[in-house]
């Protein structure tokens, strides 16, 4: 299967300056993952040139510029460089929360411990922002959830447990 569409797809938002740090670590994990034909060596090529000459913008404000877009808010994201993990909490436009995380399994357990206290500990800050405390009871993993407190305390809840975030 051929990844050129892909390719050229990132050419496009590089030129523009919209290929974020975590869409350009997704594609060169699936260039990485199979052998590429000369044209894919090519457009990858091209892109590494575009990207070497066009600032791009960062994942965080990808994230807040898609949210606006449809009506929404980011409250807390985080995305790491270094590997491929990130987590977010954010508010769709009809006022119900989103949680989304992913922790690289190709890392280390002791990066993905050290990745889950970070946010953790952001978390923590912003809560204490927003004038939220964490829920008593463990919060159940769903789709949506009905007010920030619930969904602050889900990502809290899965992060105490890093080894079984999967991504």
């Amino acid at each position: 299967m051929t990844i050129l569409p892909n390719i050229e797809e990132a050419m496009e938002d590089a030129r523009n300056g919209k290929l974020s740090p975590y869409w350009q670590n997704d594609l060169y994990r699936e260039c990485h993952r199979q052998k590429l034909s000369d044209e894919e060596q090519q457009a990858l090529s091209e892109l590494e040139r575009i990207l070497s000459e066009t600032p791009q913008w960062s994942s965080e404000e990808e994230l807040h510029h898609d949210m606006a877009n449809i009506g929404g808010r980011v409250w807390y994201c985080h995305y790491w460089e270094e590997h491929y993990s990130m987590v977010q909490l954010t508010e769709d436009r009809n006022g119900r929360f989103n949680t989304a995380y992913v922790l690289d399994r190709n890392t280390s357990p002791e990066m993905r411990r050290e990745a889950a206290l970070l946010a953790q500990k952001e978390l923590a800050e912003c809560m204490q922002k927003w004038g939220i405390t964490l829920l008593d009871a463990p919060v159940p993993e769903q789709m949506k959830y009905d007010s920030l407190a619930e969904a602050a305390s889900l990502l809290m809840q899965v992060l105490n447990d890093p080894e079984h975030i999967t991504g």
